[in-house]
């Protein structure tokens, strides 16, 4: 028996993918709700992604889709801007656009011109994405599209952000906007090879009618028919030993579970703490990882334009990192969301609720021409991958113990639903349906 340690996005793919192997698991949620860091807010009218704000209709990723309502936007018809000299940019998506770009310099462009040549250069050993980039691109189109784009992807900083752990796995697998495709042919040849045919960029946006939690939900409703009790909610794991027999014993709010193997799918902070006593040099470097904090403050506009929102060039004065024009996908029209904080500004989010607040709904406004006001403020956290990862070289696991996160593997829903399908087949494969294990108490 398998047991899975949270029921957000990779714990909930892995339970689906088990159940597809035909192996016995339980699924160990903490809190009241699966999803994890998926969480829709339906207030006054207005619904607001607390967490991820659409997906990619791509393969792995249908099968889960097909059970729930969804908003489809076909790849392309919703444009991606940049904010660069205090208007928005389309971000180009050919040749054509980026040679008529008012974003760039007529030297920037020539500069850029030479990307394909940049391309046949070896890439140097630990350099940053930043200097990567920059050699490929020219430091004026990096700051205004490249840097923006990846940096988004992670609240962080690409100075900060080794090139061979973010940049490259992030064009191969998720993309960082069409321009950049354009450019780097090979890469983009190597994510239509891992997305059945196509790139990520061309597959179509989607956003469930109900909101994103509708996902999560609609997965967790069709493990309990499917597997019915082998989800336990309000069931936090305090504890992980080794047992005598090669085992795993697991304290939880209901009492003992036994486990042939573990699959922690945890957020850093509590999967050291689950690791100290079996593997504290693993749980050591877990707490050497960096996470950002951010602020997401969901605004109601008049009158959005068709657009995925816009990120904020490097350099530029505003502390606003970008937004995402989520009434555009919803069919509402009238609300986004805007992020601030993360690396490249740690102190704003320390400010009042209020300070917060203002600073968003003003420079939405100024860039794009908008009148908003604040709907909500929600505070989060997110792994920097910066060169705090460099704490996981080396990082063993005592046997039977697995990770299955978003900050060990590929990040976002596609990265989750993806990576639980290869860890089951690879470490698990198909096996008989075994009876469930249940949660015992302290004494039998």
């Amino acid at each position: 028996m398998i047991t899975i340690v949270g029921a957000g996005m990779s714990g909930l793919a892995l339970g689906h993918a088990l159940a597809d192997e035909g192996q016995a698991f339980q699924i160990l949620e903490a809190s009241p709700l699966p999803g994890g860091v998926i969480r829709t807010l339906h207030r006054d009218g207005h619904r607001m992604e607390l967490g991820p704000q659409r997906l990619r209709a791509v393969p792995a990723v249908i099968p889960f889709l097909d059970a729930i309502p969804c908003h489809r936007h076909e790849a392309g018809t919703l444009q991606v801007q940049v904010a660069r000299h205090g208007r928005l940019h389309p971000l180009p998506t050919s040749l054509l656009q980026a040679a008529g770009t008012s974003a760039i310099s007529f030297k920037g462009k020539l500069r850029g011109a030479l990307e394909p040549l940049a391309c046949l250069l070896p890439d140097r050993e630990g350099q940053s994405a930043a200097q990567l980039l920059r050699r490929r691109l020219g430091d004026e189109i990096y700051r205004a599209f490249a840097g923006p784009l990846l940096g988004g992807l992670y609240g962080s900083d690409p100075e900060e952000m080794e090139a061979s752990r973010t940049l490259i796995p992030a064009m191969e697998t998720m993309g960082m906007g069409s321009f950049i495709f354009r450019f780097l042919p090979r890469i983009q040849l190597k994510a239509r090879s891992q997305t059945g045919g196509s790139s990520l960029l061309d597959a179509p946006i989607v956003l469930p009618i109900d909101g994103m939690e509708a996902l999560p939900r609609s997965m967790a409703a069709d493990l309990f028919r499917r597997n019915p009790g082998r989800i336990a909610l309000n069931c936090p794991v305090h504890r992980i030993e080794r047992l005598g027999g090669g085992g795993i014993r697991l304290e939880t709010e209901e009492g003992i579970l036994e486990s042939q193997a573990v699959v922690l799918t945890t957020p850093p902070r509590i999967t050291a703490q689950l690791l100290d006593t079996i593997a504290p040099d693993a749980a050591q470097r877990l707490r050497a990882l960096r996470v950002n904090d951010l602020a997401l403050v969901h605004l109601q506009v008049s009158s959005l334009p068709p657009s995925l929102g816009f990120q904020v060039a490097l350099g530029e004065p505003q502390r606003i990192r970008g937004a995402t024009f989520s009434g555009a996908l919803d069919g509402t029209g009238d609300t986004a969301v805007v992020y601030l904080g993360g690396m490249l500004d740690p102190e704003l989010v320390a400010l009042p609720d209020h300070e917060v607040m203002e600073i968003a709904t003003r420079e939405f406004t100024s860039l794009t021409g908008l009148p908003s006001r604040p709907l909500h403020l929600h505070r989060t956290r997110m792994p920097a991958w910066d060169r705090s990862w460099e704490a996981l070289d080396g990082l063993t696991l005592p046997e039977g113990i697995h990770l299955l996160t978003n900050y060990t593997g590929r990040p976002g829903i596609v990265g989750r639903i993806s990576q639980a399908g290869a860890l089951a087949r690879t470490h698990f494969g198909s096996g008989p349906d075994l009876p469930q294990a249940t949660l015992r108490g302290q004494t039998p």
